[in-house]
């Protein structure tokens, strides 16, 4: 029998190799990830990816680009479709960065959680990918301030070394309390999505709502700004 070409068996082998890359992350875990194992579960020669990602980090790399920049695009959405009110603005966008994390645990995972061992991200690729995603959360508390929707006076009496390092690395011309809100409020937001992922809330049971206890929270945020 004549073995198919592998053009045939996968019309977008790129594509093909990073979905199969995924699952393999959201099964086992990115430390396993296997150009090989890849290569078996797609019946298809280990050169042939390597056409495409000459190693294992090459291919780690473009999946966490390509995650940063789908968390990106699904806040911007949120936020583009949102109702007018900047306050269900931010509550959308929260919304929508647990709801990203809960469709792609893999991937969240990829650029949030346990580092891979020997792998070092490029940071002139993987850096632009990841303050595109950030970008999106400080824009949502830069719009509300310039609307008038949020508060400020009173929060910082100076700016801390670390919040200048971020107004220095987003080239944010607006006032340091806006970065230290959106700093603090990813803060929370993260540390509950990442709780809920892990599987820290297994001491509740089923019929209590992780939904409704987020909702709650997200609300204190904007509470703690004076937004409601």
């Amino acid at each position: 029998m004549v073995r198919p070409k592998q053009s045939d068996q996968h019309p977008n082998l790129e594509a093909a190799i990073k979905e199969t890359a995924r699952h393999q992350i959201g099964e086992n875990g990115a430390a396993t990830l296997s150009l090989r194992a890849i290569a078996r579960e797609l019946k298809i020669t280990a050169p042939a990816i390597y056409n495409y990602f000459p190693s294992r980090d090459d291919l780690v790399t473009a999946l966490i680009v390509e995650a940063y920049n789908s968390l990106r695009d699904a806040l911007l959405i949120s936020q583009a479709t949102a109702e007018e009110s900047q306050i269900e603005r931010i509550l959308e966008s929260a919304r929508a960065y647990r709801g990203w994390a809960l469709a792609h645990p893999g991937e969240y995972s990829l650029i949030f959680g346990t580092p891979i061992p020997k792998y070092h991200a490029p940071m002139e690729i993987t850096g632009p990918a990841a303050a595109g995603s950030m970008a999106a959360i400080i824009s949502v508390f830069d719009t509300a301030w310039r609307a008038g929707a949020l508060k400020i006076e009173g929060m910082l009496t100076e700016t801390p070394e670390m919040i200048q390092t971020w107004i220095d690395k987003f080239e944010y011309s607006g006032p340091p309390e806006i970065i230290h809100i959106t700093m603090a409020s990813w803060a929370q937001i993260h540390g509950m999505v990442s709780l809920e992922l892990n599987g820290h809330y297994t001491a509740f049971s089923e019929e209590v709502s992780v939904d409704s206890f987020f909702e709650i929270e997200i609300r204190a945020v904007l509470a703690r700004v004076g937004m409601l």
